[in-house]
């Protein structure tokens, strides 16, 4: 009877911890990614969704992805932008630093009091198309618009 009892409780045990979700992030899922020089301008524009993934360990709970964008003066090609926040969802910054010939794309959101989650994802150069349009040049990036973010530095 005491076997029984004991398996019961195991068994109790490791059904109810697969229904426990995660409330550490493993990442950040970008979801409408865009990026582009506007031809015949000087400004520039990023737009995308992000939340952490899972969406459980969000800061504010919130299942609904952040709206991060930003136009900025470009004028050709696609500019690095220093830490700014999503509009929508204060608990969101990013970043883009130019590396090699491509970007690096940075969100990151806090975890706790003590420290910070943040993602990163390389846009490679094949991933960008540079248009002619008369006299003046455009950058445009033509990879994935959905895609997941890994945690990095």
């Amino acid at each position: 009877m005491q076997i029984n009892a004991i398996l019961a409780t195991l068994f109790a045990a490791s059904a109810s911890g697969a229904a426990i979700k995660s409330r550490y992030a493993t990442g950040f899922t970008v979801t409408n990614f865009t990026a582009s020089c506007i031809p015949h301008s000087v400004l520039c524009t990023y737009e995308f969704y992000t939340i952490t993934d899972p969406a459980t360990a969000s800061p504010s709970g919130n299942p609904t992805p952040a709206k991060c964008s930003l136009m900025l003066q470009g004028p050709d090609y696609l500019p690095a932008v220093g830490w700014t926040g999503c509009a929508e969802k204060g608990a969101y910054s990013w970043a883009v630093d130019k590396f090699e010939d491509g970007l690096k794309l940075r969100v990151t959101t806090p975890q706790d009091s003590h420290g910070n989650y943040t993602g990163v994802y390389e846009i490679t150069a094949d991933q960008f198309v540079v248009e002619q349009h008369g006299a003046s040049i455009s950058q445009r990036y033509t990879g994935p618009s959905d895609f997941t973010m890994p945690l990095g530095a």
